[in-house]
């Protein structure tokens, strides 16, 4: 515990107010995930992924903070991926739950259109195909002004997790 006060002291001491806010964000999703440690993934908490589901739609909303920025101060291509791997396999995953299965992304291909410039972002996926084995979804990232950003189409395996006696 000294060797972590310590760093935290080391890297406070001269910190901007933008790193400040940076390390108290990453304590509290540390938080968040000890208190929801079933319902959520350190990744979810520290993205602070606000997750919806409608009908045959998965809708995740997202800040845009200076953790996930690039060099240019604006949303990582990566991150955006990854959210949008995300919203098509939530949406999956809640489908497949009930029967004991879960599905891992095999192929996903994204197009980005536009940089973003607001301070929010909007993941929307929806099922092309829902087949036995394998599932094929595409998702749509749009800032709150509906501007897309990027879209993406991503295959998904059905299988049956390790826990599972399915």
């Amino acid at each position: 515990m000294n060797e972590l006060q310590y760093l935290l002291n080391q890297v406070t001491e001269n910190a901007s107010e933008e790193e400040i806010t940076l390390v108290k964000d990453l304590l509290t999703s540390i938080q968040i995930k000890q208190q929801n440690a079933t319902t959520t993934t350190y990744l979810n908490a520290v993205l602070q992924m606000d997750i919806q589901f409608e009908h045959d739609t998965c809708i995740v909303t997202f800040p845009i903070t200076p953790l996930s920025y690039n060099t240019f101060d604006k949303p990582h291509g990566g991150i955006i991926a990854t959210i949008m791997d995300n919203a098509m396999g939530y949406l999956v995953n809640k489908d497949l739950q009930p029967e004991g299965k879960g599905a891992v992304t095999t192929n996903m291909n994204i197009h980005y259109v536009k940089a973003a410039t607001e301070k929010s972002l909007i993941a929307t996926s929806s099922y092309l195909h829902k087949g036995r084995q394998t599932l094929v979804l595409e998702c749509t990232v749009t800032q709150p002004d509906g501007k897309r950003i990027a879209h993406a189409t991503g295959s998904f395996f059905v299988i049956s997790p390790p826990n599972s006696s399915k």
